[in-house]
């Protein structure tokens, strides 16, 4: 709002003080009161042939973390006709877009609840379409699972999952997990099972449906564990798909199996689907764009992208939102890591570039990638999570080298698989393979907005080149250091250890003139910037 107004009385201020208070705390309550740890999600939904109403039952097997009630996630404009807990009718309460279930109980014990209900999903399960066109996808992130499937929405609370869905014969159905069978019931209405064992974030857990052709791609022979990987599309545009984005995708499951650890789940099925974004990276199903697939718009750094989302974000899951460069940095490094593998290092070099100039344009460049004042979660679908992550990735590579970055990676990931985790743990664990504390770095990474932009100076003293390094950026951004920055000048190169304010190096310089050419970081480690640059 625009304009100006004069501040308001005392009293004013205190009514409004004790207002916002109630309204906070009313609103507030159930979504932040004590939450027990979701084991396992049992599904049944019946999925829409002809209207958009759908139907579910939702049986959860928990342990308690305290004595409070179970709340649950779940849209306030579907309708509950039931609940129980251990079996046994319960009365129910919504408080918002929250469903809470009474029980007793203590610490460490189990309790299964029931939630049966039906409705028209506002979000989250996206059903399009009539006839033979009818199409069914859920597209949860970050917490749109709530607007149908009732859970704990939200990352730190993994669980398994399995489904019994039932939908007309004749379409393709598929869910977070694998097949265990199909049955035939009345009316030409098939249930098809299946079961993911395990551990997944809740806006992974995904159903779909439509009239689908499944295409296998088998991998070349693999040195890990193969996985079966499949392609399901709209039988127009299976051709288009397997000729272009997904042409090499079976073999980059055995690739990222190589530098992350072996693929976490059963198989993997990349899904032509209706999704808000250009890929989703759902757990054994990923959820591609329809209409980027027809139009020939899907990239195959995209299919990789999503692809090592598999291990980071899905098997190795952010604790918390803000910490989602955990997910999308890796993500985004993984692609470039494909592009080397297949490019070598130029293709390596150029996503690189690409993402430094992503950062470099962004008005997120100001903000630092942990950002804990963002509380809409789509904001955090930035540059900072996505390329400046992958910067840290690439930045960090090359302070500690090839051998230390991979083994930590791999490290982190049997470390962590089915679990959540923070920065500070992926900190720990680079920084025992690097054998270093490396602290300050994922400080000034993670916590400091900006980059370091350089000044240089280079004059001839006395038989010695005089090299003068001056931090030029905005002083919200702090000072940087980079240890053993190489710097070449002419045909030599010298390795500063940058640190402070102002950094000099006197070097032995046979000549009375200065260097023609000074460049930076030569082999492209440091995501900088220096004075006269674009």
């Amino acid at each position: 709002m625009s304009g100006k107004r004069g501040k308001p009385g005392s009293s004013v201020r205190r009514l409004v003080l004790i207002l916002s208070l109630f309204l906070l705390t009313a609103y507030r309550s159930p979504l932040t009161g004590q939450r027990h740890d979701a084991l396992h999600y049992d599904v049944s939904l019946t999925l829409p042939a002809a209207d958009s109403v759908f139907t579910a039952r939702v049986q959860t097997r928990w342990r308690l973390t305290g004595t409070a009630p179970v709340i649950l996630d779940l849209d306030s404009t579907l309708t509950i006709t039931a609940a129980t807990v251990n079996l046994r009718p319960v009365r129910w309460s919504r408080r918002g877009h929250t469903v809470v279930l009474p029980f007793t109980g203590v610490a460490g014990r189990e309790v299964t609840t029931a939630l049966s209900y039906s409705g028209i999903p506002r979000d989250g399960l996206v059903i399009r379409g009539s006839g033979a066109e009818r199409t069914v996808f859920a597209d949860n992130w970050p917490d749109r699972a709530r607007r149908w499937l009732a859970s704990n929405d939200h990352p730190r609370d993994k669980a398994s999952v399995s489904w019994g869905i039932r939908a007309p014969a004749g379409f393709a159905v598929l869910a977070t997990g694998s097949l265990v069978g199909v049955d035939t019931l009345p009316d030409g209405v098939l249930r098809h099972r299946f079961l993911n064992p395990e551990p997944v974030p809740v806006y992974t857990m995904v159903v779909g449906m439509g009239v689908l052709t499944t295409t296998p791609l088998f991998p070349l022979p693999c040195d890990t564990a193969c996985v079966r990987v499949t392609l399901w599309t709209h039988p127009e545009d299976a051709q288009r798909a397997l000729d272009g984005p997904f042409a090499r995708a079976a073999e980059m499951v055995p690739f990222f199996a190589r530098m992350f650890g072996r693929f976490p789940y059963r198989e993997l099925r990349h899904v032509q689907s209706t999704t808000i974004f250009g890929g989703m990276e759902n757990a054994t199903a990923i959820f591609y764009s329809g209409s980027a697939i027809h139009e020939g718009r899907l990239s195959e750094g995209t299919v990789a992208h999503e692809t090592a989302h598999q291990w980071f974000g899905d098997a190795v899951t952010q604790s918390s939102w803000h910490h989602v460069w955990l997910s999308e940095g890796f993500a985004t490094y993984g692609a470039a890591l494909w592009a080397e593998h297949t490019g070598g290092d130029s293709a390596l070099a150029a996503s690189m570039r690409g993402a430094r100039d992503a950062v470099l344009a962004s008005a997120a460049v100001d903000r630092p990638i942990i950002d804990t004042a963002i509380t809409d979660w789509m904001r955090l679908l930035n540059t900072n999570s996505y390329q400046k992550g992958a910067w840290v990735l690439h930045s960090l590579r090359g302070l500690v080298g090839d051998s230390a970055f991979f083994q930590g990676l791999r490290r982190y990931v049997r470390t962590y698989l089915h679990r959540n985790a923070l920065s500070a743990d992926f900190g720990r664990v680079m920084g025992t393979a690097a054998g270093r504390d490396l602290s300050w770095y994922f400080r000034q990474a993670l916590r400091q907005p900006g980059y370091p932009m350089l000044d240089l100076d280079a004059r001839v003293e006395g038989g010695h080149l005089v090299l003068t390094i001056r931090q030029v950026q905005k002083k919200s951004w702090g000072l940087f250091r980079i240890p053993n920055l190489a710097v070449r000048l002419d045909d030599r190169t010298v390795i500063v250890d940058l640190r402070g304010q102002v950094t000099r190096v006197v070097t032995h310089w046979a000549g009375e003139r200065p260097p023609q050419k000074v460049e930076v970081d030569p082999q492209g480690w440091w995501l900088l910037r220096v004075s006269g640059e674009q």
